[in-house]
C-alpha cells in the first residue's frame, strides 16, 4: 500500500461528540530504536459527508486510527488503498508484521 483513502457518506452535520474521527500519529522512536505512535494525533479529521480523506501509507512510519462512534448515526464510508510497483521498504516494520512477532 501507497496511499489510502476514504470518501466519507456520513449524513450531514456529524459532529465531533459523535465519534468516528480519522485519528492520524506522528511518530517516534522507542528505548528498541523502532518507531511507535506518539500518544495523541497530530490531526483528527471528522467524517463529514461527501468529503475524502487521503494519507500516505509508509510501514512501521505512517499510524492512523478511527474513533469509536458514539452517536446514533451510522459512520459511512468507502475506503481503499493505491498500491505502489515495488514492495515498501521496512516491510518487517509494518503492524501487521510487528503483532505477528510478539
Amino acid at each position: 500500500r501507497k496511499v489510502s483513502y476514504i470518501i466519507y457518506l456520513t449524513e450531514t452535520g456529524w459532529t465531533q461528540e459523535e465519534g468516528g474521527a480519522l485519528e492520524l500519529y506522528e511518530a517516534e522512536m522507542d528505548s528498541n530504536n523502532r518507531r511507535v505512535p506518539k500518544p495523541h494525533p497530530s490531526k483528527t479529521i471528522l467524517p463529514c459527508f461527501n468529503s475524502m480523506a487521503y494519507f500516505v501509507v509508509e510501514p512501521g512510519a505512517s499510524f492512523h486510527a478511527v474513533q469509536e462512534v458514539f452517536g446514533d448515526r451510522p459512520r459511512l464510508s468507502i475506503q481503499g488503498w493505491y498500491h505502489a510497483q515495488e514492495t515498501p521498504k521496512h516491510m518487517e516494520d509494518a503492524t501487521l508484521n510487528r503483532l505477528k512477532s510478539t
